[in-house]
């Protein structure tokens, strides 16, 4: 009787997958690979040589995952921007993770970083190895695309005495603590540099670039955020193969990214990345901000904290604040939807959530009710149907919905200025 043992695929039917490469790393006898899908890249099993182990489920971030990781310390927070005028301009706000590791790896405090490269989204983003003396100017800036860590976590793990640098989204990190925590490895030899996350997309949105207007020539690489034209924090470039480039303003994306999202992302409620030693993003603080752009660094760990010290005289730093920090990337309100989400989902699945617990950092939040009502599930229902436009490349109707957006932008913005004009 064939073995009846769940896998992986049970994460894409119910639209799970957050395409991070866990389940191909940690893959026994090496049956799953990845396939385009729905503007995605999704995991696809080779049943032939598949042993029905369960592993790749088991050890599925996007499937399930539960908050373990309690903090060290308390979290120490700053604003920080690299001195190195080459790695400033280059990133897309203020250097920290290209400094950091470009320290570390020189001077052998570590071996190996793995890291995404180019822009490009043809093909399946993926991270490489980089070492001592390899330049990461390809590396730097945000491509709010899937990357896949499955050359990164299948090396951890095959190689147990090397000193490597982990950076990914909360999602890959999680998958990395699932398959560390598997194989009974701790994590004192890897540092984990986390970046904030408040969503991943598909790779619709490169393709909805693409075909916006009709370009003169076929795009050669798109830059989600480049401050070479206005500042932080940046606006989109796209370069053609001819040789030129235009950029469009950052609204655009703003505008369009609901429809390109992924789904797992709806129930992600791991914004800051807490399971991070070193956790990285831009700073809407207001406060020690520059039109050359700057990061909030929230340090979380023992490791986190030597690593700063080794590191920080390749940073013009001022202290920060964590509820700042928090309250910038408007996080209480995003638990809030998160956590409704995946009290939906669970009604939907007889009681089984997505994410069990919250990251510890939000744990002082007031928690919304848990009692899941109709304007409830009809917003999660808007959010899955606006996902599935852009899944279907429905372009057409995108830019229709997209003036409708940007019409309530105007009004909201319109109604807060005529506001504070009465105050005054």
């Amino acid at each position: 009787m064939e073995n009846m043992v769940q896998n992986i695929d049970k994460t894409t039917e119910e639209g799970l997958c957050t395409s991070c490469g866990t389940c191909v790393a940690i893959c026994p006898v090496s049956c799953i690979h990845f396939e385009r899908q729905k503007e995605t890249y999704l995991p696809t099993i080779d049943y032939e040589k598949c042993i029905r182990c369960g592993k790749c489920l088991s050890l599925c971030p996007g499937y399930s995952y539960t908050y373990q990781t309690k903090k060290e310390i308390e979290p120490l927070c700053f604003s920080v921007q690299a001195r190195d005028r080459k790695v400033l301009k280059n990133a897309s706000s203020g250097g920290l993770v290209t400094a950091i590791i470009q320290k570390l790896l020189q001077n052998d405090q570590y071996q190996v970083a793995f890291l995404v490269t180019g822009y490009n989204y043809e093909n399946q983003m993926e991270t490489k190895p980089f070492y001592k003396g390899d330049n990461l100017q390809k590396s730097q800036q945000s491509r709010y695309l899937p990357v896949s860590q499955e050359k990164a976590i299948k090396y951890i793990l095959e190689n147990s005495t090397e000193r490597v640098i982990f950076v990914g989204t909360s999602c890959a990190v999680h998958g990395l603590c699932n398959a560390l925590r598997a194989a009974g490895r701790c994590r004192d030899n890897i540092l984990i540099l986390g970046l904030f996350c408040d969503q991943t997309m598909t790779y619709s949105i490169y393709e909805y670039m693409r075909v916006l207007k009709k370009w003169n020539s076929p795009v050669k690489a798109l830059h989600f955020r480049d401050k070479r034209a206005g500042g932080w924090p940046g606006n989109l470039r796209i370069e053609f193969k001819n040789k030129t480039h235009v950029y469009i303003s950052a609204r655009e994306r703003m505008l369009v990214k609901d429809f390109c999202r992924q789904r797992r992302c709806l129930y992600c409620m791991d914004k800051l990345n807490v399971e991070a030693d070193l956790s990285v993003g831009d700073n809407y603080t207001k406060k020690n901000d520059s039109i050359e752009g700057s990061s909030s660094l929230v340090i979380r760990t023992e490791t986190g904290r030597q690593v700063w010290k080794y590191c920080m005289e390749e940073f013009w730093v001022a202290i920060s604040d964590y509820q700042e920090i928090k309250n910038s990337q408007h996080i209480e309100k995003k638990l809030e939807n998160q956590l409704m989400n995946n009290l939906i989902f669970a009604k939907r699945h007889g009681g089984r959530k997505i994410e069990y617990g919250v990251p510890y950092d939000l744990e002082t939040f007031k928690l919304p009710r848990d009692k899941v009502e109709k304007e409830n599930e009809k917003k999660l229902k808007l959010q899955l149907r606006e996902l599935e436009l852009g899944e279907k490349r429905a372009y057409r109707l995108i830019r229709k919905k997209r003036f409708v957006k940007f019409g309530k932008m105007c009004f909201n913005w319109l109604f807060v200025k005529l506001h504070l004009n009465r105050i005054s």
